[in-house]
């Protein structure tokens, strides 16, 4: 979710290329959680046209999308190298960098927000929903406060499960690229067990998510092994039938399993969307058309910002429906939805594009740099 997107092993990874079609990917996958956010925040956005949102706003693809590609893109700096004791705390010093600064900032003014009188202006024209979004004086004690600055607490960023997700995983992420790049038993092996896994975590609450969701990264980490050892394009047909497959993957499970509207924690949901996403990223990373058609700059930019469009649209929801109130009062609800989009996506997009510029590179090269220091310093065996 917070990576570039770098090439893979056989396509160019010592160049540290990105692969431009794979942020752009990023890049669509943060927008639509924001679009489908927002139409939550508005009467009648929980369950006016639903069906229609989970095909074309489907924020639980796009997550498990996030997942699939930080699985496939951490891949080549693990892949074939042994592991030791100064290259695992180089790879976890630069994973904090890359992820918690821009985090602890937008937490900080959560902070901020939730303190002041401003959250407690009213905005009638939104629901229930958007009302538990960062309410004023939610109960914070020292200890919530320090696991929301680290991703580990949602109370300031809803979004937080899924930050906690890639910090945890990442723990355990250079043995499973280990396990999953040796021997094939060993790969599948390790594929059956972060899917039962992700099968008996499923009803443990929000602390198991990681455990859900693990099986996902383990599916980006074999795709960059099939990559590596194949490296075919197949037809844009596949990707085409993939994209169908990610967008519509709650209707398969809803028809396979019977159950209505599952959960978006649901691990055969999961398992399902993170392998149509896997079709597709292997797809973009072979060089595809559509690979061609997804590099276009301006795709590739937001994909660079994603990770702040993903930190800051809720702050950016709230703060804009109470700005503006009193200017949309007198127009009806879809007058309304349409006028405050407007200024949501500007500010989301600006706001993100310089805390991509002075938060997010300086804290990554800074990493980089500290990542040196630390595998020079420390033993390797």
């Amino acid at each position: 979710m917070s990576d570039r997107t770098h090439e893979p092993t056989g396509l160019s990874s010592s160049s540290g290329d990105h692969i431009p079609s794979l942020q752009s990917l990023r890049g669509i996958a943060s927008i639509t959680v924001l679009l489908r956010h927002y139409v939550r925040c508005f009467p009648g956005g929980e369950t006016f046209w639903l069906a229609y949102q989970n095909i074309f706003l489907n924020s639980q693809a796009a997550v498990v999308v996030f997942f699939v590609l930080s699985g496939f893109v951490l891949s080549p700096s693990l892949f074939r190298k042994s592991i030791s004791v100064s290259g695992l705390a180089g790879f976890y010093v630069r994973r904090f960098f890359r992820i918690v600064p821009l985090l602890a900032v937008v937490t900080a003014l959560s902070l901020i927000y939730v303190k002041s009188s401003f959250s407690t202006w009213d905005v009638p024209f939104t629901n229930s929903w958007f009302a538990g979004l960062l309410p004023h004086g939610v109960p914070l004690s020292a200890s919530i406060l320090a696991r929301c600055f680290v991703g580990m607490n949602s109370a300031l960023v809803p979004q937080n499960w899924t930050i906690a997700c890639e910090l945890l995983v990442a723990l355990i992420l250079p043995f499973l690229v280990k396990a999953c790049t040796g021997r094939f038993w060993l790969a599948a092996l390790t594929f059956v067990i972060a899917a039962v896994l992700s099968f008996i975590a499923a009803d443990g609450g929000g602390k198991s998510l990681p455990v859900v969701y693990a099986v996902d990264f383990v599916v980006g980490i074999l795709t960059f092994r099939i990559l590596q050892s194949h490296d075919k394009r197949y037809s844009d047909l596949f990707f085409y039938a993939a994209v169908i497959g990610l967008v519509g993957a709650w209707k398969i499970v809803e028809v396979v399993t019977g159950q209505v509207d599952p959960p978006f924690n649901d691990p055969f949901r999961s398992l399902v969307e993170a392998i149509f996403a896997a079709v597709i990223i292997y797809g973009l990373a072979t060089k595809s058309h559509m690979s061609r058609l997804l590099s276009v700059r301006w795709l590739v930019w937001l994909g660079d910002i994603s990770f702040g469009i993903y930190l800051v649209h809720f702050l950016v929801i709230v703060i804009v429906a109470r700005l503006m109130t009193s200017f949309l009062l007198p127009y009806s609800l879809p007058v309304q939805a349409f006028l405050m989009l407007v200024p949501v996506l500007a500010i989301s997009l600006v706001a993100s594009y310089f805390s991509f510029r002075f938060i997010e590179i300086p804290f990554n090269d800074f990493g980089k740099s500290l990542q040196r220091r630390v595998r020079t310093a420390l033993p390797r065996g």
